[in-house]
């Protein structure tokens, strides 16, 4: 036999082994669908570890689906065929119930049912938070006050039940699939598993092996180190700050040869990111409301804004957005770090510290309004100040005014509510403050029942009319309407404090289509007109259909999508038409940017940004920046000060996820087919050695051959 032929018998033998093993494969098992985004993540911070993980090879565990309370103790009290891996309504997965199964040493993982983002979502609990009752106290400005630390005043997040900050240590699965939640529990558990009349069934029993391991364990500072001193030369990651950047504009254009003067620029601000315990499911009015408002904002006063940039007594707007303050602040934080040090922003020769500012104003959740209004906060430490006090009693007035039956006070004996103005006010000395203001939906505690969770959703809100989603695109629904109110006041509120004109009375008005394609376009589909429009060719060829992206902060690696989209359209809402005729004689944009033209002194300054809107074929230049949002805890190694969140994201082993379906035989008949298995070996291996030493007798090929006889001729 040639070569040639030799090899091509042993790739056929090989891919009919591979076909069968695949069927074979496929009769035993049955995949669920499970991505990175549906499993519960392990965090660390500067103390402890949270969230969730699995043993290296996965979990398994047989399946027991909890309708009521009733299931709970029978698996508690009565299951004998541990350990279990339950799966669980959505109104079922509270704290108390997971703590309850965890502590029995009776389940081995969990499944909990939800379905996608898109749909409604059925059993709505009746509140579910997985936050603290006081979200981010510890890194806040009150967290050392006497009077109100610990929210000792005002409990603003009465559904909190701390899950997310628990160590669970085992996985914890999302099922969003009708196809695998159908199979799981009625050809899985109520055909093997079900209880009859209490008593449980026999063998065999369907199991389920759940698969998310993460290999970062023990504090921030453990894990960090281990990531950084490898002593191999394919080192491993075990984990990586939480991070990305902070998005900021000013509307008056950069003279970057001169220095800020004090006081001279108003903050408007809000935050892009929330968490949930699956990365999957952002929450929506946490902070989607305030991004949506703020760029209805940006916008109108983009369209007057040489009246600011020709008055020489004007303040300058500086429009931000913050990152990663579900953890402590951390996009906030850094940005104060940075002011202090001279060091923001990083690209610009003449710097902008605490001293600059001269009026904070933030947005934060606007969704869900506490007796029909908006609110105004204010902080009762610093506004003792005579000069804040006034200050502060003229902005309140200021807006009040500008709707009397729309916005109100809250009471001024309590303190803000968690927002990232907080940060800003820490590091200040008496009369060093200035007054700062916090816009939100409730008047004390929250109004939003779902805060930080993946029942945050504003569907209800949005209230869409039709089947076909891509009509849903122009819609102006109810929460458009609201949204584009609270972006027209606040537009006009913040140009009236810019132009320092007591006797303006300019208003603005927000551009309700502009807010009906940002909230079609972040909460139904990113693949939307108003996001190609602002983006590469290349990276609106990526925008997914229905596939939300989300705003978790995630690690510090590459900027998240919404990150992108917040600084292209702050670009194109803030910018100027720049005079050239296509992307590439856009200056400095992603599809020139290699190229001898972007080092030119006039075309690339480093406080302006180029954007190309392809769908007008305009190029547009703006004052927009980004700014690192990654705690600096980690280039001081400081994780024990308190001073600086430390929060880290553990990394994914390679093969991490797994889940899927099987059924187990009971311990009987695995040790008898052992140890029938094992007999049969032995008698295999001793009937070859009776074979082998009695061959010459058995294979006897001694006997003579006949000769033949000669052939006569």
């Amino acid at each position: 036999m040639k070569l040639k032929d030799i090899l091509a018998f042993c790739v056929i033998n090989l891919m009919c082994y591979r076909v069968y093993s695949e069927r074979t494969k496929g009769k035993i098992y049955y995949e669920i669908n499970a991505k990175s985004g549906l499993a519960c993540i392990r965090r660390m911070n500067g103390t402890h570890q949270i969230g969730c993980t699995s043993d290296p090879k996965g979990n398994v565990g047989i399946v027991h689906y909890i309708e009521d309370e009733s299931d709970i103790h029978w698996l508690i009290k009565s299951g004998p065929h541990q350990p279990y891996a339950v799966l669980l309504k959505a109104t079922n997965f509270t704290r108390t119930n997971l703590m309850l199964l965890k502590d029995s040493g009776k389940v081995n993982g969990f499944m909990i049912m939800h379905n996608s983002s898109i749909d409604p979502i059925p059993d709505l609990p009746e509140g579910f938070s997985p936050d603290s009752t006081c979200p981010n106290d510890a890194y806040g400005f009150y967290n050392n006050h006497s009077e109100y630390r610990q929210c000792s005043k005002v409990e603003w997040n009465p559904y909190g039940n701390g899950l997310m900050w628990t160590d669970i240590s085992l996985p914890v699965f999302i099922l969003n699939n009708a196809t695998d939640i159908d199979f799981i529990i009625n050809k899985c558990y109520k055909k093997f598993n079900e209880p009859i009349s209490g008593s449980p069934r026999e063998y065999p029993l369907c199991a389920v092996q759940l698969k998310s391991r993460m290999d970062g364990a023990k504090d921030a500072e453990t894990c960090i180190r281990r990531t950084r001193h490898q002593m191999n030369l394919q080192p491993d990651r075990y984990c990586d700050p939480l991070g990305d950047k902070n998005v900021f504009a000013t509307v008056k254009a950069t003279n970057d040869t001169k220095d800020h003067p004090d006081r001279s620029i108003i903050v408007a601000a809000t935050r892009m990111d929330s968490f949930s315990m699956f990365e999957t499911y952002p929450g929506d009015d946490s902070q989607v409301s305030g991004i949506v408002a703020l760029l209805a904002a940006a916008e109108a006063i983009g369209k007057i804004k040489d009246n600011i940039n020709n008055s020489p007594s004007s303040y300058d707007i500086m429009f931000t957005f913050f990152t990663g303050e579900a953890f402590d602040y951390i996009g906030s934080g850094r940005m104060v770090y940075d002011m202090q040090t001279k060091n923001f922003p990083e690209s610009r020769n003449k710097k902008i510290n605490l001293n600059t500012i001269s009026h904070f104003v933030e947005v934060n959740q606007l969704a869900y309004r506490d007796n029909g209004k908006l609110w105004i906060h204010t902080d009762p430490v610093t506004r003792p100040q005579s000069d804040v006090n006034n200050e502060t009693t003229r902005l309140v007035s200021l807006l009040k005014d500008l709707d009397s039956s729309l916005i109100d006070e809250a009471d001024q004996s309590i303190p803000l509510p968690p927002a990232s103005v907080q940060s800003f006010l820490k590091p200040l000395k008496d009369n060093s403050s200035f007054p700062s203001l916090v816009l939100t939906d409730h008047n004390a505690s929250f109004t939003n029942k779902f805060y930080n969770s993946r029942f945050e959703i504003l569907k209800g809100k949005l209230n869409y009319t039709g089947i076909n989603k891509t009509e849903w695109y122009d819609q102006e629904t109810e929460l458009a309407q609201e949204l584009t109110d609270i972006g027209g006041i606040l537009g006009t509120f913040l140009y009236r404090l810019a132009m320092n004109d007591s006797d303006d009375s300019t208003n603005l008005t927000a551009n309700v289509t502009t807010v009906s394609h940002l909230l079609y376009c972040f909460l139904v589909n990113p693949n939307c007109t108003l996001f190609k429009k602002i983006l590469s060719q290349e990276d609106a060829n990526k925008l997914p259909d229905y596939k939300l992206f989300p705003f978790y902060v995630s690690v510090d690696t590459t900027d998240n999508h919404v990150t992108t989209l917040v600084k292209n359209l702050l670009t194109y809402f803030l910018g100027e038409f720049h005079n050239r005729t296509d992307e590439f004689n856009c200056p400095c944009t992603e599809a020139n940017y290699t190229d001898d033209k972007c080092t030119h002194k006039d075309w690339k300054t480093p406080h302006y940004s180029y954007q190309w809107i392809r769908f007008e074929k305009i190029c547009m230049r703006g004052t927009v920046g980004k700014s690192k949002a990654v705690s600096i805890a980690f280039d001081k190694d400081d994780y024990t000060s308190g001073n600086y969140s430390t929060w880290t994201e553990s990394s994914w082993a390679g093969d991490a996820i797994l889940a899927r379906v099987f059924l187990v035989p009971s311990k009987q008949l695995e040790v008898s087919t052992l140890v029938t298995g094992v007999i049969i070996l032995i008698i295999s291996l001793f009937g070859g050695y009776i074979i082998h030493k009695r061959a010459a007798a058995i294979f006897d090929s001694s006997s003579p051959t006949a000769t033949p006889e000669p052939v006569s001729l």
